[in-house]
Protein backbone atom coordinates (compact mmCIF):
# COMPACT_ATOMS: atom_id res chain seq x y z
CA UNK A 1 0.00 0.00 0.00
CA UNK A 2 2.67 2.23 1.04
CA UNK A 3 4.42 1.77 -2.70
CA UNK A 4 0.98 1.45 -4.71
CA UNK A 5 -1.60 3.82 -3.31
CA UNK A 6 -3.96 2.58 -6.10
CA UNK A 7 -3.11 -1.11 -5.58
CA UNK A 8 -4.65 -0.22 -2.00
CA UNK A 9 -7.48 1.05 -3.53
CA UNK A 10 -8.38 -1.80 -5.45
CA UNK A 11 -8.14 -4.21 -2.77
CA UNK A 12 -9.98 -2.28 -0.26
CA UNK A 13 -12.57 -1.85 -2.53
CA UNK A 14 -12.70 -5.13 -4.54
CA UNK A 15 -15.46 -6.88 -2.11
CA UNK A 16 -18.11 -3.71 -2.92
CA UNK A 17 -17.33 -3.70 -6.74
CA UNK A 18 -17.74 -7.70 -6.50
CA UNK A 19 -21.32 -7.24 -4.81
CA UNK A 20 -22.09 -4.25 -7.66
CA UNK A 21 -21.20 -6.35 -9.95
CA UNK A 22 -23.95 -9.36 -8.45
CA UNK A 23 -26.63 -6.84 -8.35
CA UNK A 24 -25.98 -5.68 -11.63
CA UNK A 25 -26.07 -9.00 -13.13
CA UNK A 26 -29.13 -9.91 -10.63
CA UNK A 27 -30.76 -6.55 -12.61
CA UNK A 28 -29.76 -7.25 -16.32
CA UNK A 29 -31.01 -10.87 -16.20
CA UNK A 30 -34.16 -9.97 -14.06
CA UNK A 31 -33.80 -12.77 -11.94
CA UNK A 32 -36.54 -13.87 -9.24
CA UNK A 33 -34.05 -13.80 -6.52
CA UNK A 34 -30.29 -13.46 -5.01
CA UNK A 35 -29.48 -16.50 -3.09
CA UNK A 36 -26.80 -15.69 -0.46
CA UNK A 37 -25.61 -18.83 1.24
CA UNK A 38 -23.61 -17.07 4.33
CA UNK A 39 -20.16 -15.45 5.17
CA UNK A 40 -21.65 -11.87 3.29
CA UNK A 41 -18.98 -10.65 5.77
CA UNK A 42 -16.13 -11.44 7.74
CA UNK A 43 -16.91 -11.37 11.98
CA UNK A 44 -18.14 -9.16 14.05
CA UNK A 45 -19.16 -6.43 11.66
CA UNK A 46 -20.48 -3.57 13.16
CA UNK A 47 -19.28 -0.40 10.68
CA UNK A 48 -22.43 1.80 9.83
CA UNK A 49 -20.08 2.40 6.24
CA UNK A 50 -20.98 -1.58 5.30
CA UNK A 51 -24.31 -1.24 6.54
CA UNK A 52 -25.80 1.72 4.25
CA UNK A 53 -24.07 0.08 1.32
CA UNK A 54 -25.64 -3.23 1.66
CA UNK A 55 -29.06 -1.37 2.58
CA UNK A 56 -28.63 0.79 -0.48
CA UNK A 57 -27.77 -2.25 -2.91
CA UNK A 58 -30.49 -4.40 -1.43
CA UNK A 59 -32.39 -1.86 -1.82
CA UNK A 60 -32.11 -1.39 -5.91
CA UNK A 61 -32.73 -5.51 -5.97
CA UNK A 62 -36.08 -4.51 -3.78
CA UNK A 63 -37.13 -1.75 -6.39
CA UNK A 64 -36.96 -3.94 -9.38
CA UNK A 65 -39.23 -7.04 -7.49
CA UNK A 66 -36.32 -9.36 -6.89
CA UNK A 67 -36.56 -11.33 -3.93
CA UNK A 68 -33.24 -11.63 -1.48
CA UNK A 69 -32.78 -14.95 0.55
CA UNK A 70 -30.33 -14.46 3.05
CA UNK A 71 -28.06 -17.12 5.44
CA UNK A 72 -25.43 -16.48 8.30
CA UNK A 73 -22.43 -18.58 8.03
CA UNK A 74 -19.80 -19.63 10.58
CA UNK A 75 -17.69 -15.67 9.88
CA UNK A 76 -20.85 -13.46 9.61
CA UNK A 77 -22.92 -15.09 12.58
CA UNK A 78 -21.98 -12.87 15.34
CA UNK A 79 -22.56 -9.76 12.53
CA UNK A 80 -25.55 -7.45 14.00
CA UNK A 81 -25.69 -5.45 10.91
CA UNK A 82 -28.50 -7.91 9.44
CA UNK A 83 -30.07 -7.99 13.07
CA UNK A 84 -29.87 -4.07 13.81
CA UNK A 85 -30.41 -3.47 9.70
CA UNK A 86 -34.11 -1.98 8.52
CA UNK A 87 -33.56 -4.21 5.53
CA UNK A 88 -36.49 -3.92 2.24
CA UNK A 89 -39.53 -6.02 2.32
CA UNK A 90 -38.24 -8.69 -0.50
CA UNK A 91 -35.18 -9.53 1.58
CA UNK A 92 -35.43 -12.20 4.15
CA UNK A 93 -32.14 -13.02 6.76
CA UNK A 94 -33.21 -16.66 8.08
CA UNK A 95 -33.28 -17.37 11.78
CA UNK A 96 -31.51 -19.95 13.41
CA UNK A 97 -34.24 -22.20 13.54
CA UNK A 98 -35.38 -23.76 10.13
CA UNK A 99 -37.73 -21.69 7.82
CA UNK A 100 -39.75 -22.52 4.45
CA UNK A 101 -40.32 -19.50 2.19
CA UNK A 102 -42.56 -19.32 -1.24
CA UNK A 103 -41.45 -17.15 -3.75
CA UNK A 104 -43.76 -15.01 -5.42
CA UNK A 105 -44.81 -16.95 -8.87
CA UNK A 106 -47.06 -15.90 -11.82
CA UNK A 107 -50.62 -17.32 -11.87
CA UNK A 108 -50.20 -20.82 -12.99
CA UNK A 109 -46.46 -21.47 -12.16
CA UNK A 110 -45.40 -24.20 -10.39
CA UNK A 111 -44.89 -23.28 -6.67
CA UNK A 112 -40.89 -22.38 -5.66
CA UNK A 113 -40.06 -22.89 -1.95
CA UNK A 114 -37.12 -21.73 -0.17
CA UNK A 115 -35.85 -23.60 2.87
CA UNK A 116 -32.92 -22.01 5.15
CA UNK A 117 -31.63 -21.62 8.74
CA UNK A 118 -28.78 -19.31 10.05
CA UNK A 119 -26.09 -20.08 12.53
CA UNK A 120 -25.66 -17.65 15.33
CA UNK A 121 -22.88 -19.16 17.01
CA UNK A 122 -19.18 -19.43 14.75
CA UNK A 123 -18.90 -22.85 15.46
CA UNK A 124 -21.07 -25.76 14.27
CA UNK A 125 -19.70 -29.23 14.70
CA UNK A 126 -22.95 -30.99 14.41
CA UNK A 127 -25.54 -31.24 11.26
CA UNK A 128 -28.04 -29.50 10.88
CA UNK A 129 -29.84 -31.13 8.04
CA UNK A 130 -32.32 -32.65 10.40
CA UNK A 131 -33.89 -29.28 11.49
CA UNK A 132 -34.97 -28.53 7.66
CA UNK A 133 -38.48 -28.65 7.15
CA UNK A 134 -39.52 -31.65 4.36
CA UNK A 135 -39.80 -30.89 1.10
CA UNK A 136 -43.04 -28.90 0.16
CA UNK A 137 -45.15 -31.64 -2.59
CA UNK A 138 -45.87 -30.09 -5.94
CA UNK A 139 -43.40 -27.68 -5.94
CA UNK A 140 -39.50 -26.75 -6.34
CA UNK A 141 -37.53 -26.79 -3.27
CA UNK A 142 -34.32 -25.15 -2.73
CA UNK A 143 -32.29 -25.72 0.63
CA UNK A 144 -29.77 -22.89 1.65
CA UNK A 145 -26.87 -24.58 3.67
CA UNK A 146 -23.66 -23.75 5.00
CA UNK A 147 -21.75 -26.36 5.85
CA UNK A 148 -18.26 -28.37 5.13
CA UNK A 149 -19.71 -31.48 4.08
CA UNK A 150 -17.91 -34.16 4.78
CA UNK A 151 -14.49 -31.70 5.93
CA UNK A 152 -12.18 -29.51 3.06
CA UNK A 153 -8.79 -28.86 3.16
CA UNK A 154 -8.40 -25.22 4.81
CA UNK A 155 -11.61 -25.23 6.15
CA UNK A 156 -12.76 -26.16 9.82
CA UNK A 157 -15.37 -28.80 10.28
CA UNK A 158 -18.73 -26.80 10.08
CA UNK A 159 -21.97 -28.43 10.34
CA UNK A 160 -21.00 -31.32 8.75
CA UNK A 161 -23.27 -33.53 6.99
CA UNK A 162 -22.93 -36.41 3.61
CA UNK A 163 -23.78 -35.48 0.71
CA UNK A 164 -25.75 -38.47 0.16
CA UNK A 165 -27.73 -37.56 3.16
CA UNK A 166 -28.33 -34.40 1.21
CA UNK A 167 -29.53 -36.19 -1.75
CA UNK A 168 -31.60 -38.38 0.23
CA UNK A 169 -33.07 -34.99 2.18
CA UNK A 170 -35.59 -34.83 -1.58
CA UNK A 171 -34.96 -31.04 -2.39
CA UNK A 172 -34.22 -30.20 -5.88
CA UNK A 173 -31.48 -28.12 -5.19
CA UNK A 174 -28.96 -27.49 -2.44
CA UNK A 175 -27.12 -23.75 -2.61
CA UNK A 176 -24.26 -24.38 -0.75
CA UNK A 177 -22.00 -22.00 1.24
CA UNK A 178 -18.53 -22.14 3.35
CA UNK A 179 -16.28 -23.73 0.37
CA UNK A 180 -14.26 -20.93 -1.51
CA UNK A 181 -14.19 -22.87 -4.54
CA UNK A 182 -16.86 -24.23 -7.42
CA UNK A 183 -17.80 -27.61 -6.73
CA UNK A 184 -20.77 -29.86 -7.73
CA UNK A 185 -21.60 -31.71 -4.93
CA UNK A 186 -22.26 -35.83 -5.89
CA UNK A 187 -24.01 -37.23 -8.30
CA UNK A 188 -27.00 -34.43 -7.55
CA UNK A 189 -27.28 -30.93 -9.09
CA UNK A 190 -26.25 -29.20 -5.78
CA UNK A 191 -23.58 -26.64 -5.98
CA UNK A 192 -21.08 -24.51 -4.18
CA UNK A 193 -20.47 -21.21 -5.94
CA UNK A 194 -17.34 -20.28 -4.12
CA UNK A 195 -16.80 -16.87 -3.24
CA UNK A 196 -16.88 -14.21 -6.35
CA UNK A 197 -13.18 -13.14 -5.51
CA UNK A 198 -10.07 -14.34 -4.13
CA UNK A 199 -10.24 -14.12 -0.15
CA UNK A 200 -6.21 -14.71 0.24
CA UNK A 201 -3.12 -15.26 -1.78
CA UNK A 202 -3.74 -18.88 -1.45
CA UNK A 203 -6.69 -18.62 -3.69
CA UNK A 204 -4.80 -17.14 -6.54
CA UNK A 205 -5.84 -18.53 -9.87
CA UNK A 206 -8.81 -19.88 -8.60
CA UNK A 207 -11.94 -19.86 -10.71
CA UNK A 208 -14.09 -17.12 -9.11
CA UNK A 209 -18.15 -16.13 -9.72
CA UNK A 210 -21.52 -17.02 -8.99
CA UNK A 211 -24.00 -19.20 -10.76
CA UNK A 212 -26.93 -17.99 -12.42
CA UNK A 213 -29.65 -20.99 -12.79
CA UNK A 214 -32.44 -21.16 -14.45
CA UNK A 215 -35.84 -23.25 -13.63
CA UNK A 216 -36.62 -25.15 -15.79
CA UNK A 217 -39.36 -27.77 -16.84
Amino acid sequence: ALRAPQVAELIGTATRQAFVNIVELCLAERVDALLLAGDLYDGDQTSMTTARFLAAQLGRLDQAGIAVHIIRGNHDALSRITRELVLPDRVHVYRDQAQAIALPRPDGAVPVVLHGLSFRDHRAEASRLGDYRPPVADAVNIGLMHTSLGGAAGHDPYAPVASADLGRWGFDYWALGHIHKPMKVGKDCYRYCGTPLACSVSEAGQQKGIILAELGE
